[in-house]
């Protein structure tokens, strides 16, 4: 058990932070720090210095959430759940504030070089935009996709909805104070009254975390692919494989992360341990099949259209908050592919996309009240 406790918070860390210093490699050339600079030229220099002193910030960061975690575990008790929270909501605000920096750096760079090319025109000319769409012919290839996950992810969201009918037909027969924590090494140590929010807590929390993913899954699927033209009936085959590969390996995420969240209302109305394996898989699966994930997104990525000048709705600079937060009114388009890191960025001027940023807030809340009860 006391092993167990550092374990798993250094490998959730670690994955993280693995991911936080590589978030700019997988972003592709034409952005750099949530910034559009295929129009413009950034010294190489420039951006090993500026990268350098990223991941220096980001080893920093690491350090603290570290110590942050260790004094919590041996000064405070704070149990291994309600720490891992935590420390991990740390690093993800350093992350957050050194990216807002490095953004602000380029945004800087680029602005005065875009004011150099327009007070002389005779030194460079910025390159003539070609705006693109999606491919029509892949668009109906989705379709089909589109409608398969829609399905999946419905089997996902019925599994919940069964582990809450489960709950609600046993509360009468419930004892009058119920588990609301296990430990890591599965056993019960946390217990409250037993009300209406203490026992459908967790089920309002899983529900919400399967429906936000299911939004994600089919949404990453829907969103705008753009293919390189040359050799267009090989790079739309090879789309649809990708985009295949994202929506399972959300699919199984979705599952695995499932796996623990669908199960321990029914542990809690049956009183049980939580198995040890169970709680290992769900929480180790999840770093695996988002490897895979990863590799999907760099594949589907790399099929992106060549040539320099090729421009989209999402490319524009003034429809992100500080590179990563996407509100644009004329895109209806939940979704976008994300600038900085792989993957999907929500569309917050979207009703749909402010909902589920809504639910994102309750759930990272409702985890941190429920690992305190």
């Amino acid at each position: 058990m006391f092993f167990l406790n550092y374990v798993v918070f250094i490998l959730i860390i670690l994955f993280t932070h693995l991911l936080a210093l590589s978030i700019q490699s997988m972003s592709g050339k034409q952005y750099f720090f949530g910034v559009y600079i295929k129009e413009i030229i950034i010294e190489e220099n420039v951006k090993k210095k500026i990268n350098k002193d990223f991941k220096k910030k980001l080893n920093i960061s690491i350090i603290l959430s570290i110590i942050l975690y260790l004094i919590l575990k041996d000064i405070f008790k704070v149990n291994i759940g309600a720490n891992i929270i935590l420390s991990t909501t740390v690093y993800f605000v350093l992350f957050y504030l050194i990216l807002r920096l490095e953004y602000k750096k380029i945004k800087y760079i680029k602005t005065v070089y875009l004011q150099n090319i327009t007070s002389n025109n005779n030194k460079k000319q910025i390159i003539e935009r070609v705006t693109i769409k999606e491919d029509e012919e892949l668009t109906k290839l989705k379709k089909k996709l589109i409608k398969k996950f829609k399905i999946l992810f419905g089997i996902c969201v019925v599994l919940s909805i069964v582990s809450l009918l489960y709950v609600v037909l046993n509360y009468k027969n419930m004892p009058d104070v119920v588990i609301t924590h296990w430990g890591g090494n599965g056993k019960p140590d946390g217990f409250a009254a037993k009300n209406i929010i203490n026992v459908f807590f967790i089920n309002f929390i899983d529900l919400s975390m399967v429906i936000l993913f299911a939004v994600l899954g089919v949404g990453s699927v829907c969103s705008n692919t753009y293919i390189d033209t040359g050799n267009i009936e090989k790079n739309r085959q090879r789309a649809i494989k990708y985009l295949n590969g994202i929506g399972y390996s959300f699919f199984v995420l979705t599952l695995s992360i499932q796996s623990i969240t669908t199960t321990i209302p029914v542990f809690m109305v049956q009183e049980k341990d939580i198995p040890m394996w169970l709680t290992i898989t769900s929480c180790i699966l999840p770093i695996f099949i988002s490897i895979v994930l990863m590799y999907y997104y760099i594949m589907l990525n790399s099929l992106k259209p060549k040539n320099r000048g090729a421009y989209t709705i999402e490319n524009d600079d003034e429809k992100w908050i500080y590179g990563f937060i996407y509100c644009n009114k004329e895109d209806p388009k939940l979704t976008v592919e994300k600038r900085l890191g792989m993957g999907w960025s929500i569309n917050m001027a979207n009703p749909l996309g402010k909902f589920i940023t809504v639910i994102i807030f309750v759930m990272t809340v409702g985890s941190l009240l429920i690992c305190f009860i």
